[in-house]
């Protein structure tokens, strides 16, 4: 049986247009939200995880803490609070929880067209690696980087491309 993921589209302007299936959406190209976390614990370094390889988009390759689609009627919170779970986990800590910005971001691989607005977040909180619950349909493996190991994995393309989001990271990080 077919799985449908309901998200709500939106217009260039961001405004809410209706309820469509992700798989049409990725297909067509339609703008749809999502979120990106960015987990750093107390010694600075980065918590990627890395995609399983029946993904999609982009399979073993190494992307943010946790990451999703916000679901149809869902804010970004609650869709940072269910994917933080369902990935890895996670119990969120809303006050450790930082909203970045929004961006929007087009990534075509193969057939899929992610045409997105993602609210970007970062989430300063320890995590225990050891205590990381795989959402095996969607990650395979969790690594803490340091700054100087992450940004090397961005370099040699290990790292799914969210280019803007790099450069933001690169300035929070410094020491």
């Amino acid at each position: 049986m077919e799985n449908h993921e309901m998200i709500d589209q939106y217009n260039i302007r961001g405004e809410k247009l209706g309820v469509i299936d992700k798989a049409d959406a990725h297909k067509l190209g339609l703008l749809h939200k999502s979120i990106h976390v960015w987990l750093i614990n107390k010694k600075n370094e980065i918590l990627l995880q890395y995609r399983c390889k029946d993904k999609l988009l982009y399979p073993n390759t190494w992307d943010c803490s946790f990451a999703g689609h916000v679901g149809a009627g869902e804010t970004s919170i609650e869709a940072v609070v269910r994917e933080g779970k369902e990935e890895i986990g996670i119990d969120v800590d809303l006050e450790k929880l930082e909203y970045l910005m929004t961006l929007k971001e087009n990534i075509k691989y193969k057939n899929i067209n992610s045409n997105e607005y993602v609210d970007i977040f970062l989430l300063r909180q320890d995590f225990d690696i050891k205590k990381v619950k795989f959402q095996i349909e969607e990650v395979s493996d969790a690594k803490y980087f340091s700054k100087k190991e992450f940004f090397e994995l961005i370099k040699s393309d290990k790292v799914l491309p969210h280019k803007l989001e790099y450069i933001i990271l690169e300035e929070l990080l410094k020491d």
